[in-house]
């Protein structure tokens, strides 16, 4: 009984978890085709380090800085490490919806299986259920993985009008994402402005305009999640234990 719990868990995280691979595609396209053309990367090399990575902001600084910065390993690791280093935070709250129960394995197979889009997804739902995360995080690695060969060996065939417009479909995910949080609690709003006001001060007022995408991204991300979290978190106290109770108590159910 348990294992069809976990299969059925599984598949409806597969089901769930499409919209999001097929707005990969069109990136990991531009990827392969990137690898092959402009990096002259032959085919095996190119699967091997998409399946190997996946990490598409990841996976384009490490051409660039391969073959255009001609960087040494040492910075090469650190680099990709850094840009990587926000998975340290969305892990961290993705782990605290499964709890403390949960196989360390289980937990294991989601984490290298997250992205921005996922970790989005899955917060929004509410999700504990490591079986529904893995069904969800599936689909994606594959679109993506795939995105690249096929953009390696068929890319320059295709219409350069369909990629543009193809390009705005991760775009749309991230919105429409925006739209139903917001829509489900509109006070979140708050933290989409103190996240809006952090990226407008590292855009232009001086010295923190000199800051690297990776890090402002970074932190960005860490100083408007700690200024919520310090303005509001106690603004209901009795309401979040409840949820927690209930996600504890949902972690076996399928997914809704």
């Amino acid at each position: 009984m348990a294992q069809i719990r976990k299969l059925e868990n599984y598949l409806k995280g597969l089901k769930d978890g499409t919209g999001i691979g097929i707005a990969y595609i069109p990136f990991g396209v531009a990827i392969g085709l990137i690898s092959a053309k402009s990096f002259s990367q032959i085919l095996p090399m190119i699967g091997l380090t998409s399946f190997g990575m996946y990490a598409g902001g990841a996976h384009s600084l490490l051409l660039k800085i391969l073959y255009v910065m001609k960087s040494p390993p040492v910075e090469v690791i650190l680099s990709i490490a850094l840009i990587n280093l926000r998975y340290l935070l969305l892990n961290i709250v993705i782990f605290r919806q499964l709890g403390e129960k949960t196989p360390i394995f289980q937990k294991f197979l989601v984490g290298v299986g997250l992205t921005d889009e996922t970790v989005t997804y899955l917060t929004l739902k509410k999700a504990t259920n490591a079986w529904y995360m893995m069904g969800v995080n599936t689909i994606p690695y594959f679109c993506y993985c795939f995105g690249t060969i096929f953009g390696a060996i068929f890319g320059e065939k295709l219409p350069e009008s369909l990629m543009t417009s193809m390009n705005f479909v991760l775009y749309s995910i991230f919105f429409s994402m925006l739209i139903m949080a917001l829509s489900q609690n509109f006070k979140y709003i708050r933290i989409v402005l103190l996240a809006l006001i952090i990226k407008m001060a590292f855009s232009f007022l001086p010295i923190l305009n000199k800051v690297s995408s990776g890090w402002v991204m970074i932190l960005t991300m860490f100083l408007a999640s700690f200024i919520y979290a310090q303005l509001y978190y106690n603004e209901n106290p009795e309401k979040q234990e409840n949820d927690e109770i209930d996600k504890r108590k949902g972690s076996d159910k399928i997914e809704l």
